[in-house]
């Protein structure tokens, strides 16, 4: 895809910008693209209200309760020794967490405000590279498809993944930055210091970020042999960041070792499954744009311009960032791990920029247009639904906790028996909201060599070292130990197992006679308490 780069100042009007062209909707379109800063902050002030809705709505769950508890650590070095050997991650998302801690106190929405901001950088930045290329409106339109992506709740909750999203588009606009500046035989050292501050922070925040730093490395490869010509300070920028990759050491050791169930493991099949799931929403949008600009503006509206507005380097860039899930399945499939969709969500980055330049492309750079296609990108999103029955319901202006309802045994329960959690995911955020009372008799089993029987999962194997390690009021014992001493036990489960849970299974094996009590209303996973009792020769 060839393409002419334009070198005018984000101040003037992008090439090929259609301006006060008769219509309708040219008057709402030329204001866009002439007040881009109102623009954004309309949809700021849309974003806040969706996500402090969602994170005063929705309680914390597991991999988020890691990052509540590691941030909380009594010292820097306890916290870092925990990232090293617990939640296996680099440590900056867990230091801004913990800084937020300190400014606004400990709490869920306090722990997601570093997500909160980071992905909302992303946001800005994506919208900042547009612009210098397609205009203010297809700016906005740029930053509206990104947060109506699927990616927008992972890309917020307490995990490093909205930070990751923030600084990769951070160091895409300052990539941008300085090979522009260069372009126009200005110095670019200021562009270069920001480049290598967002190249060591997305280091920091995320492995997978390793990707999109490989992603601007091959664009600036491209860019030099266009110009024939090295930059020491942009290569400077770009490689002295990866001191960082030390802290992945560890990260891979202990990760290599875990054994994950086959329903999680990375298949090459999840390529087009991954694209299928996170790309619906913008083929859906983007084709109902086409047919309203052919039904509202006629042939006019979709008169396609000659040329792309990106530079051959800046589509190296986009296109790469596109292509981090395939790598990152690729890599994950040859080692056997785990694959969930946020692991390649960076990918959302470049669909917003892709999608974006394809309408400025069809539809000429027509300002009119981009407003319609964002008005129709917020409309099929969930994200507007979600935030207006937020605002409604007063869910942003509650600085309180999530409502959790909490789990009671009585009156299904008559016996003073323990409780054992089927669920790794659950005994965990039960360790986080429910009370010591209840606790004391909750119990986890570790299955050991009968877990990798039954699931080929060894994800929670170590939960009798994170007990201690968190202090946990709950109690984590080996399979074979608990039943010894407990022949006659309740059990909180689903209907069925989850891959990663081997309990069942081994009961049903053991011969064990289960008799569901009934139904349990509660804010976790599993709701149906079983009474337990294992045969003697079981034990």
């Amino acid at each position: 895809m060839s393409a002419t780069a334009t070198n005018a100042p984000v101040s003037t009007p992008a090439p090929g910008v259609q301006r006060s062209l008769p219509g309708p909707f040219s008057g709402v379109g030329d204001w866009v693209e002439s007040h881009y800063f109102p623009s954004l902050l309309i949809l700021f002030v849309i974003y806040l209200c969706a996500h402090l809705g969602y994170s005063l709505r929705i309680p914390l769950w597991h991999d988020e309760i890691y990052t509540w508890t590691i941030a909380q650590a009594p010292s820097l070095r306890d916290l870092l020794h925990l990232t090293r050997t617990v939640d296996l991650n680099p440590p900056l998302s867990y230091l801004l967490t913990r800084a937020s801690f300190r400014i606004f106190g400990v709490g869920t929405l306090q722990t997601r405000l570093p997500e909160i901001a980071g992905f909302w950088m992303a946001i800005v930045c994506v919208s900042l590279f547009v612009r210098r290329r397609a205009g203010s409106a297809y700016a906005i339109l740029a930053a509206v498809i990104l947060f109506a992506s699927k990616t927008t709740d992972p890309a917020i909750d307490g995990r490093p993944y909205g930070l990751m999203f923030g600084f990769g588009a951070l160091m895409l606009v300052a990539w941008q930055s300085s090979t522009m500046a260069q372009d126009r035989g200005s110095r670019s050292l200021l562009s270069d210091l920001l480049l290598a501050v967002a190249a060591a922070s997305l280091l920091l925040s995320h492995i997978f970020g390793l990707f999109l730093w490989a992603a601007i490395v091959a664009a600036e490869a491209v860019h030099s042999l266009e110009r024939r010509k090295l930059t020491p300070s942009r290569l400077a920028a770009l490689f002295l960041p990866l001191a960082c990759a030390w802290f992945y050491i560890p990260i891979l050791r202990l990760h290599g070792a875990e054994s994950f169930p086959p329903a999680f493991q990375a298949h090459l099949s999840d390529i087009f499954s991954y694209f299928a799931n996170r790309t619906t929403l913008e083929f859906e949008s983007i084709a109902f744009a086409v047919v309203l600009f052919a039904a509202i503006g006629g042939r006019p509206w979709l008169s396609p311009a000659s040329r792309f507005v990106l530079s051959r380097p800046e589509w190296i860039a986009v296109l790469c960032y596109l292509l981090t899930p395939v790598l990152i399945i690729a890599r994950l499939t040859r080692d056997h791990g785990a694959f969930f969709n946020r692991y390649g969500d960076a990918a959302m980055l470049g669909t917003a920029i892709l999608f974006t330049v394809l309408l400025c492309r069809l539809t000429a750079n027509r300002p009119a247009a981009a407003f319609l296609a964002a008005v129709i990108f917020l409309f099929f999103s969930s994200r507007m639904q979600h935030t207006a029955v937020f605002v409604w319901q007063g869910h942003i202006f509650r600085h309180s906790e999530p409502a959790i309802i909490p789990f009671h045994l009585s009156p299904v329960a008559t016996q003073d028996l323990p409780l054992v959690i089927n669920s790794g995911i659950v005994f965990v955020e039960m360790n986080n909201h429910e009370s010591p009372q209840l606790l004391d008799r909750t119990y986890y089993l570790t299955g050991g060599p009968v877990a990798l029987h039954y699931t080929n999962a060894s994800i929670f194997e170590r939960m009798a070292d994170d007990v201690e390690v968190f202090h946990l009021h709950g109690h984590a014992e080996p399979y074979t130990a608990f039943v010894r001493e407990h022949p006659h036990f309740y059990l909180l489960a689903a209907d069925h197992d989850f891959p990663e849970d081997f309990l069942l299974r081994k009961l049903k094996a053991d011969g064990a006679q289960m008799r569901v009590l009934g139904t349990i209303d509660n804010s976790y996973r599993d709701h149906y308490l079983y009474d337990v009792t294992l045969p003697l020769a079981a034990n």
